[in-house]
């Protein structure tokens, strides 16, 4: 009772801090009409965008469906299409509806144990035949908000509903008048396939529990999801099915494409309804997840109370001004931030650790999975740590656990109780430095940085090139540049982390080895490049091939040195050369990752224009980042320019919008760019609001022609942190024209070298 009064009056202040780990907040019957959560376009990512990486790459990834925040179920539809989020815009069939998902990713994950209404006998099993059992669906009945998914079944005419609590979903399913209204549960229908799965049907309880067993995202290690389904009436008849046969009246089945169907008789009463608990830890957490969170409640106001809680998310950046679509833009972005990492333990704690044993996280905290290292270290953590600090400490508190209870290192790329060590880096140590220098501190500091210093051996490909020559040789990483520069970033990271622990002998050990990025730097050719062992340039790179990096070319990675622009640029041939330069990288601003130009659809350009600013070229950067705004973020399917990749892209859209970017590792402040709204509201986790105002912001007026802050003014292109974490009013005055504001030789951000 005490957790649900505390959600209740911090769901009254406006916060993002709601307890992940508590039961749904009790809300009014019906969504509030004037709530943020109308705003939202859940289809926003789920059609090909702008970018020109391949089928899966130019779309967001998102998903549609009905998830909580940060919740451990996201009850959504599949389509043929198979894009990694699960659901493709043009399609038009829908294959199941899903209890786990993904969105943003470029590999496929979870879509375990799909539900699908059915009319009609089932006398093929659909591991055998599953296009029989398929419907076809019309956008026009179709619906989507936050914490909700509907659409009316063309094949039989069922309308389905979805909704959530944090660990359970909620299915409302009306079915036309039949005695043969089927519900089917494909507990082997996970996307990755199935080594195992299990099915049990008790009829007296119309309870139908069992498990799939499947593969991480992008990787090979397994995981098994429990899950534990009543239904609120009789069953009329049953079933399951295996691999090769239907066996009707049977309550059990045990193989890789075990299957439940349970029937019901709607010619009276048409709607069937479901509760659905799941767990990585066992059948018997799923059912008390289940029965622990709103299990009384109707499907209204369990919608309800999900519409609500992500209410209070999102209001914890209110924003005036701008277009219907460009509010839209922003609260679906918001929104999409929220979605992972996601709640990892059940309602009594326990959770499966990397070691596969059961522990229990400590009360009042929460374990998280689904941490996506390279991706969300850029900006989203940032964002998490800033509006909900206490979330984003047991993040890094998990990443910790992680390690403690597997090899030792930092998760690059956690999924369930596994790293599936996507991507490249050691990111887990970038995420939990970049919580860290925003506020969220509540985690064991002394145990993260024994890991980020231990863990290596077990994470960075390469660590003996990297230590010994200063760089990753070519002949030894196919992917050398990219890697090296990463490793050069989280050696910032661990540097800066252990100076404010007064590890002072760490922190310079890593600072100086921040600097290897420099290694792979040609003088002549103006560009890093991959280089060999004995010291030469490696032959058959070029400017625009990705030999020697991931997801990216030389023109694109160049840039990757955001804690020493300085440096960077001066390399170039000073400010006046990389502005130059620049301007000539976004003249196209999303051309893939072969190519001269820009790819702002991924990760490694996030921080590039930004760099405007250490170049005493601000308005460079503000017209840019209008432009990028403008042309590659839209309100329809295909309004994102890339993956979403967990929310990182939209954590910079959020954040780019806002006229503030976490530009540097680390390091908690900004480079100050300009807003897009006339008046924001930054309700920060700890209680202060950050005020952001431009009486006259428009995608026309992207030029900052004045700043006060706290009615000071300044042109200082870097506002710290600790400026601003006890709130603070900052005053824009923008303009149509570019402007000289911020380009004095003192006005640019920090840089870092080699030192400290």
């Amino acid at each position: 009772m005490r957790c649900l009064l505390l959600a209740f009056v911090l769901l009254l202040l406006m916060t993002a801090c709601t307890p992940p780990n508590t039961s749904p907040v009790r809300k009014p019957s019906v969504p509030d009409a004037t709530a943020l959560t109308q705003l939202v376009n859940s289809f926003i990512g789920t059609a090909e965008g702008s970018s020109k990486f391949g089928f899966n790459g130019n779309s967001g990834d998102t998903f549609p469906g009905a998830t909580y925040p940060v919740g451990m179920v996201q009850w959504s539809p599949d389509t043929p299409s198979n894009l990694p989020g699960g659901y493709y815009y043009p399609d038009t069939t829908i294959e199941g509806f899903s209890l786990t998902h993904f969105s943003g990713r470029g590999c496929n994950a979870y879509q375990d144990i799909p539900f699908m209404p059915y009319v009609g006998a089932v006398t093929i099993p659909p591991s055998t035949d599953p296009t029989r059992y398929f419907s076809s669906f019309s956008h026009r009945n179709e619906k989507a908000s936050p914490g909700y998914y509907s659409v009316v079944l063309d094949a039989s005419k069922v309308k389905v509903e979805l909704t959530v609590t944090p660990r359970t979903g909620y299915g409302q399913f009306t079915y036309p008048a039949s005695t043969a209204s089927t519900m089917l549960i494909n507990a082997g229908g996970s996307v990755k396939g199935n080594s195992l799965s299990h099915v049990q049907i008790d009829a007296a309880t119309s309870e139908v529990s069992g498990f799939a067993t499947s593969t991480i995202g992008c990787g090979s290690t397994s995981y098994t999801v429990y899950f534990a389904a009543q239904f609120d009436r009789p069953f009329s008849s049953f079933g399951v099915w295996n691999t090769t046969i239907v066996r009707p009246g049977a309550t059990s089945s045990t193989t890789p494409h075990s299957g439940a169907f349970v029937t019901f008789d709607t010619t009276q009463k048409a709607a069937v309804h479901v509760r659905v608990g799941i767990s990585f830890v066992s059948v018997a957490n799923a059912v008390l997840n289940r029965t622990s969170e709103d299990a009384n409640a109707d499907f209204v106001t369990v919608r309800a109370a999900a519409d609500a809680a992500w209410n209070a998310r999102l209001r914890s950046i209110e924003i005036t001004g701008g277009t219907n679509d460009e509010r839209t833009i922003f609260y679906t972005a918001l929104y999409h931030t929220f979605l992972h990492p996601n709640i990892f333990n059940d309602v009594n704690g326990q959770y499966r650790g990397f070691d596969n044993v059961i522990h229990s996280v400590e009360t009042g905290h929460t374990q998280y999975e689904n941490i996506a290292g390279w991706d969300q270290y850029r900006s989203l953590i940032q964002l998490r740590a800033v509006l909900a600090p206490a979330e984003a400490s047991d993040i890094a508190q998990s990443l910790v656990n992680d390690a403690v209870q597997g090899d030792g290192h930092l998760p690059r790329w956690e999924q369930t109780n596994a790293d599936s060590h996507g991507m490249i880096g050691d990111n887990g140590s970038l995420v939990i430095a970049q919580a860290y220098a925003f506020g969220a501190t509540a985690f064991d500091t002394r145990g993260a940085l024994n890991a980020m210093l231990n863990g290596q051996a077990k994470i960075r490909e390469g660590l003996v090139d990297y230590q010994k020559l200063g760089y990753v040789a070519a002949e030894h990483q196919g992917n050398s540049v990219s890697v090296t520069e990463e490793y050069s970033i989280a050696d910032f990271a661990i540097s800066t982390f252990a100076q404010t622990l007064g590890n002072v002998s760490v922190a310079t050990l890593y600072r100086q080895r921040s600097n290897n990025w420099q290694h792979l730097f040609n003088a002549t050719s103006g560009l890093v490049q991959p280089r060999n062992s004995d010291g030469s340039w490696a032959t058959g790179s070029s400017a625009t091939a990705q030999k020697g990096f991931t997801e990216g070319d030389s023109m694109q990675y160049t840039w990757l040195v955001p804690f020493n622009v300085h440096s960077l640029f001066t390399k170039m041939g000073g400010d006046t050369n990389a502005v130059s330069r620049l301007d000539s990288f976004f003249t196209k601003l999303n051309e893939g990752q072969e190519s001269q130009y820009a790819f702002m659809g991924n990760e490694p350009c996030f921080e590039v224009p930004w760099e405007y600013a250490f170049a005493g070229a601000p308005s460079h950067m503000q017209r840019v980042i209008r432009a990028i705004q403008t042309k590659l973020f839209h309100n329809t399917p295909g309004g994102l320019p890339g993956n979403d990749d967990g929310g990182a892209m939209s954590s910079w859209y959020v954040f780019s919008t806002l006229g503030l970017y976490p530009e540097i590792p680390a390091v908690g402040g900004f480079v100050v760019g300009s807003p897009s709204f006339s008046a924001i509201k930054l309700h920060f986790g700890n209680g202060n609001v950050l005020h952001v105002t431009a009486s006259n912001a428009s995608d026309a007026t992207p030029y900052v022609q004045r700043l006060s802050v706290n009615k000071q003014q300044t042109t200082q292109l870097w506002l710290t942190w600790d400026a601003l974490k006890q709130g603070a009013d900052i005053q824009f005055m923008l303009s149509s024209r570019p402007t000289n504001w911020g380009s004095g030789p003192n006005d640019a951000p920090p840089s870092y070298s080699a030192s400290l």
